[in-house]
């Protein structure tokens, strides 16, 4: 099955270290959801930079772009405006799990 990448950026810069209550609530949302595509099998790997620039990925299966478009959209921290995203087509070539 295709293989796309997720990156997203919080739309405040101070989001990562000093998150709103609401920020909060959406964060747990999203780690909930990225729960439950790893436990139906579309999620590969999901995780965030330590530091600035903050950045998180999620690789993930979807039959076509359109797909992967939809499953971000549906990101409870995107749809609340925490995240922007951007979605590309990727290919895992080298892991320890292959």
């Amino acid at each position: 099955m295709p293989q796309f990448i997720c990156f997203l950026e919080p739309t405040r810069p101070d989001m990562p270290d000093d998150p709103t209550p609401e920020e909060s609530q959406a964060i747990a949302a999203h780690f909930a959801y990225n729960q439950r595509l790893l436990a139906r099998g579309s999620l590969v790997l999901a995780g965030r930079t330590q530091e600035p620039p903050h950045i998180g990925i999620m690789i993930f299966n979807a039959p076509t772009k359109d797909d992967a478009l939809s499953i971000v959209a549906q990101d409870p921290a995107v749809t609340a405006g925490v995240f922007n995203c951007k979605v590309q087509a990727y290919q895992i070539a080298l892991s320890c799990e292959t």
